[in-house]
């Protein structure tokens, strides 16, 4: 991961000096597509990539990290389509695609990070919300669905008006956020008081995608102006629900330790929807958390 965040502070840096995304180079030229499938062997995709991977592996930790990467300032960048469940997302202007495989467990792409191109310098929050609320559509046209983090409370977006932290539910910290709710777009105004990071979550039928945005202000107009870091966090169940476990022998009994860790995490959540209720917050009654596969077998 220290090596994805490096090259997004070069990506950050580079994107002062990009083309426009939206920008018809004069020296046209035909734009190379990435075909991933999640879920499926890292194999396939790395033989048959139009762009060569480079490969890297620590066999300490028998991880290996396949990788391409491009310039910001390139005037033809990649185009990345993600399929999964039948279904492909199409990513463009793409700068990073990192596949990263644990050979302990399985050879197949069960976590993908992709990294965007973000628009020229100069660009406005403006333009920038217009962009990622762009994609944030894209992804759901592609049959990713808005996902709450277990422990946090189903408040939907259109309690906004109620929540005045844009991180903080009635002094609690959250993290899919009714501010950052992908099915209502936010206004400029509360948009610029999120701060550097913004985070919105999807579930896909056993696999989680987590957007990323990490805001630069500009220094001669801050308030104006800044430049956006766009990433895109591919995982497969058992990524997802392994994160939070540092132990590396608990990360092998995943599925035995997660009924135990859903109980706090829907105890959390409970606890603070039935605070929200009193203060008139409407809890989204319709959402369900999707089913863990894993506990189903």
């Amino acid at each position: 991961m220290k090596k994805i965040f490096f090259f997004a502070l070069f990506v950050l840096a580079g994107c002062n000096e990009s083309q426009n995304m939206l920008e018809t180079s004069t020296m046209k030229s035909e734009t190379q597509l990435i075909e991933l499938k999640l879920l499926n062997p890292v194999k396939d995709t790395t033989t048959n990539s139009v762009i060569p991977f480079t490969e890297s592996c620590m066999s300490q930790v028998d991880t290996c990290w396949y990788t391409i990467q491009k310039s910001a300032n390139d005037k033809s960048l990649p185009t990345v389509n993600v399929s999964f469940n039948g279904r492909k997302l199409s990513l463009e202007q793409a700068v990073d695609v990192t596949i990263v495989v644990d050979k302990k467990t399985s050879d197949d792409i069960e976590t993908l990070n992709i990294i965007l191109r973000g628009l020229p310098k100069g660009s406005t929050h403006e333009q920038y919300r217009t962009l990622i609320y762009t994609l944030l559509g894209k992804i759901k046209e592609s049959g990713w669905s808005h996902f709450f983090l277990p422990e946090d409370p189903r408040i939907s977006g259109s309690q906004i008006e109620k929540i005045s932290s844009p991180e903080y539910v009635l002094g609690q910290y959250v993290s899919s956020h009714p501010w950052l709710d992908p099915d209502y777009k936010l206004d400029l105004k509360r948009w610029l008081k999120i701060g550097s990071f913004y985070n919105w979550y999807f579930y896909n039928n056993g696999a989680y995608l987590h957007l990323k945005a990490w805001r630069q202000n500009d220094d001669e107009a801050p308030t104006e102006k800044a430049t956006y870091l766009i990433t895109l966090e591919f995982q497969s169940e058992k990524k997802f629900w392994q994160d939070g476990i540092s132990d590396e022998k608990d990360r092998l009994h995943w599925k035995e330790l997660l009924p135990k860790r859903l109980k706090s995490y829907h105890a959390a959540r409970l606890a603070l929807e039935e605070k929200a209720r009193a203060a008139g917050i409407e809890i989204d009654e319709s959402y369900q958390d999707p089913p863990i596969r894993a506990l189903q077998e």
